[in-house]
């Protein structure tokens, strides 16, 4: 069911709005707010998947600032402009408009302007998480980065590409009836099974999850991974990746599948180093010019004397997110097998865990 909240202070176009959407199959009108406050407030607080906003909105708040306002608190919302012929509106992804809606419109117009064809096709949507070295928090990132992005609005699923010691099973409460890749069949065939073999998780992401016994790890092709990953590309909008360390022919398979990759790396000379040599085999791969990777900081508070700027000049790499230490919540996570962003939304490490949200859709949109 896809959430739309009505931002329009006009009655009988909030009226018109309203039928046109319930005419809509998969359609659930949140509510109609009249004041940009509000509706600001109840956009990033519920976080809806689609906000249609009056362009003409009357008050001391235009309809494109509310636009920018919700894009900066829920970025995984679409945001369609409702404006009129002679008013004419350019979708600025950027910006805070995905898309525009023009009076009177019509159902056709409406559909496509929430976004039927927003899912990405073969992948296009797919973020690996890497690290060169195991205990950096890899899994944890990558289940928490997860859950904020459900929870901002967007269909989500995780592939753990980990065959072997997969960690997303410890990280959650997954029952041990919970099927894996290994129940897919190979080639054709995992599409129309796939669906069957996802676990959903908290707050409503889709888990593919790796074998639950080691030595299934070789029942699993490198070239399936890929066609895994393809397959969730194109029934959800983000998926998330984890990633073995080692750079073997299931890693890269994966690595190959993403569109975006995320390195994970701290401050400290071992693991700046390790990333340097990844990132330049990534060079000699081809990446580097394929698809964006970005720098995720885990324990960032824990500098050792370097500096972010340091670490971008060494490896040739923007930090795209900094991570901080929390690890009493951490722990508690662990036990209690939930996000942090769930448990604890306000902590510093789940703020952070949202930047890097908000990082990673705004490199999409570019």
């Amino acid at each position: 069911m896809k959430r739309v909240l009505v931002v329009e202070d006009l009655p009988q176009v909030a009226e018109h709005l309203k039928g046109l959407l319930g005419r809509e199959q998969d359609v659930q009108v949140m509510g109609v707010q009249t004041q940009a406050d509000a509706a600001i407030t109840q956009a990033t607080t519920e976080r809806p998947e689609v906000v249609l906003v009056d362009a003409l909105l009357q008050g001391k708040v235009s309809g494109a600032e509310v636009a920018k306002r919700i894009r900066a608190g829920s970025p995984g919302t679409r945001i369609v402009m409702v404006t009129v012929p002679q008013k004419p509106v350019t979708p600025r992804p950027d910006e805070g408009v995905d898309a525009v809606f023009v009076l009177p419109g019509g159902a056709n117009e409406i559909a496509q302007a929430l976004g039927g064809e927003k899912k990405p096709a073969g992948g296009a949507g797919a973020t690996a998480v890497y690290s060169p070295k195991g205990g950096t928090g890899k899994t944890l990132i990558t289940v928490n980065l997860a859950t904020f992005l459900r929870r901002s609005g967007s269909s989500v699923a995780v592939m753990d590409g980990v065959m072997q010691f997969g960690g997303v099973r410890h990280f959650l409460n997954v029952p041990p009836e919970a099927k894996s890749i290994v129940d897919l069949p190979p080639g054709g065939a995992m599409k129309a099974a796939l669906p069957e073999a996802l676990w959903e998780g908290p707050g409503g992401v889709h888990y593919l999850l790796a074998p639950a016994r080691p030595e299934q790890a070789d029942l699993v092709a490198a070239s399936e991974l890929a066609n895994a990953v393809g397959l969730l590309g194109g029934t959800h909008e983000h998926v998330v990746v984890d990633t073995p360390s080692r750079l073997g022919e299931d890693t890269l398979a994966l690595l190959d599948a993403a569109s975006a990759i995320l390195v994970i790396v701290a401050y400290n000379a071992p693991a700046i180093e390790n990333v340097k040599a990844a990132l330049e085999t990534f060079e000699e791969l081809g990446y580097r010019k394929q698809k964006p990777i970005l720098l995720v900081v885990d324990q960032a508070d824990e500098t050792g004397g370097l500096s972010k700027g340091a670490l971008e000049h060494t490896v040739g790499v923007a930090v795209a997110a900094e991570i901080p230490t929390d690890r009493k919540l951490v722990a508690e996570s662990l036990t209690k097998q939930e996000p942090f962003v769930v448990t604890a939304p306000n902590a510093p490490i789940s703020q952070a865990i949202g930047a890097l949200a908000t990082a990673l859709v705004a490199q999409r949109r570019k």
